[in-house]
């Protein structure tokens, strides 16, 4: 039914002692008025019911009641479209814990971790709520959220992003979190928005997911701000999207990426080929993700800032150089370490990296980083000569030597009009003629003669597997790089080599 577009579906909201009436009379309004059935669930010590207490609203006068009959042991987060966690101090109260157990085994802290680790479940936590994610820290890492001053520090020592906002609340794909009481109605809202939206999935399969495993991957995806190409982004995140797969996304200095605005015109005649190479479903698509005000063009607002991740690297002038040089290697170990919450690397093309991922020393920790971690990095289009370039300081031998790879061919890119890029607030593609480089040549190089560049000219996709690395020649690659992305993953057998 139009006006009521959550009809089938339950939301569970995890309650106790000291929570604040009017947060839990918006979320039972605003999400019965959207035809969703509300669960209060807590932890009843084997009692049927238990009754909760608070003064908030009237601490002189008769503290408020409210009665739970659900135990947080009894269900299952798998049960509900999303779960919030009350604000106040109803997660402390949550946390307890007594010898031998530890609070990562208290129930409500599984119950919330156990919808943490399923990107189809929404969750929410307002105001102190993100308490209940304290104890399992490795759920937080790299989040971007939001919460109550009062328990800023804990959060970000948990490793989560604070991120400020205007309206109070911010969404980070599967995770909403409010500033205070106040923004109830919105994250209301916010969850109503989410659980609404499209499925993402690919408009014509070109690919068959049936003989991968389910998985709950996470997989970090880095772009340019000099311009990502639309599919190039849109067609990977589909794939993983499609997967059960949660994307982050990250940038070099933490600004929203913009898309190429000829990668959102089907009328664009890529000059190489002669035709275009930007369907109307996706240039509608790559829209979607470039406007901030859609459910897709918000998974891009906050992007995770590789600066404040890895460290600057000091040149050799630098005073006191060798003292400084221990600083950087300490705090790249302890930068490597937030790799651990990801499987898997994607290096968005396009011509922006050019201008801000090739030649930039914290992306190649980071590729260096995945690379000791026996994780795989896809990479595609120009996103490839971050691979070329990424090597270790003492023997500047490349990364990709005795590997194969593909990447954009020099019949495609050495004439006027195959170059762009586009930084945030530009209105304008800048059209940089052919790129400053030809990567083929810089492939063939850096691969050495035990390795190989594979540009498969005249053949209308290019995508290579050599593990741990997976490369896509251009756009036409986006969703197949995605694919054996995730082949790469959790294929039975695993993928390891493919198009060579």
């Amino acid at each position: 039914m139009a006006g009521k577009p959550l009809s089938n579906k339950k939301v569970a909201i995890l309650v106790e002692s000291q929570y604040i009436p009017e947060e839990l009379r918006t979320y039972r309004e605003k999400f019965e008025a959207y035809g969703a059935t509300c669960h209060f669930v807590s932890r009843l010590w084997g009692q049927p019911s238990q009754t909760f207490i608070s003064e908030l609203e009237d601490p002189q006068g008769t503290p408020e009641t409210f009665t739970v009959d659900i135990d947080v042991e009894s269900v299952n987060p798998e049960d509900y479209a999303a779960v919030i966690m009350a604000a106040n101090y109803t997660s402390v109260r949550l946390r307890y814990f007594s010898p031998p157990h530890t609070m990562r085994d208290t129930p409500a802290v599984k119950f919330f971790a156990d919808a943490m680790r399923n990107p189809r479940i929404v969750k929410g936590a307002l105001c102190h709520g993100l308490w209940i994610l304290t104890p399992t820290p490795e759920l937080l890492t790299g989040r971007k959220v939001i919460c109550h001053e009062v328990v800023a520090s804990d959060i970000v020592n948990a490793g989560a992003v604070i991120t400020p906002s205007t309206s109070g609340i911010v969404v980070d794909r599967d995770l909403v979190t409010g500033h205070s009481k106040n923004e109830a109605g919105g994250m209301a809202d916010a969850i109503k928005e989410l659980l609404t939206a499209p499925a993402s999935i690919p408009d014509t399969p070109r690919f068959n997911l049936s003989d991968v495993k389910p998985g709950r991957r996470r997989v970090l995806v880095l772009l340019s701000e000099y311009g990502y190409w639309g599919e190039e982004l849109v067609g990977p995140v589909e794939v993983f999207d499609a997967a059960g797969y949660r994307a982050d996304f990250l940038t070099p200095t933490g600004k929203r990426p913009v898309a190429i605005s000829v990668s959102m015109n089907p009328d664009y005649i890529d000059p190489p080929l002669g035709r275009s190479v930007t369907s109307k479903k996706v240039a509608g698509k790559t829209r979607e993700w470039d406007d901030p005000s859609t459910v897709q063009g918000r998974r891009l607002e906050t992007p995770l800032n590789l600066t404040e991740w890895f460290p600057d690297r000091p040149y050799w002038s630098a005073p006191q150089f060798i003292r400084a040089m221990e600083q950087y290697n300490s705090a790249l170990e302890r930068a490597c370490r937030g790799i651990e919450n990801y499987d898997a690397l994607l290096i968005v093309g396009g011509s922006g990296p050019i201008c801000d991922l090739a030649n930039n020393h914290r992306v190649h920790d980071l590729i260096l980083g995945f690379h000791r971690a026996d994780k795989p990095i896809a990479a595609e289009c120009y996103g490839v000569a971050c691979l070329a370039f990424a090597r270790e300081l003492e023997d500047r031998k490349s990364l990709i030597w005795g590997k194969h790879v593909t990447g954009h061919c020099k019949e495609y890119d050495y004439k006027d009009g195959t170059g762009f890029m586009k930084a945030r607030g530009q209105f304008y593609d800048i059209n940089m003629g052919p790129p400053p480089y030809p990567l083929e040549y810089i492939l063939r190089d850096a691969t050495g003669p035990e390795g190989g560049f594979h540009g498969n000219v005249g053949r209308e996709t290019s995508v290579i597997v050599d593990y741990p690395f997976i490369t896509g020649r251009s756009t036409p690659d986006s969703y197949l790089t995605g694919q054996k992305l995730v082949e790469v993953l959790d294929g039975e057998p695993p993928l390891r080599r493919f198009g060579w």
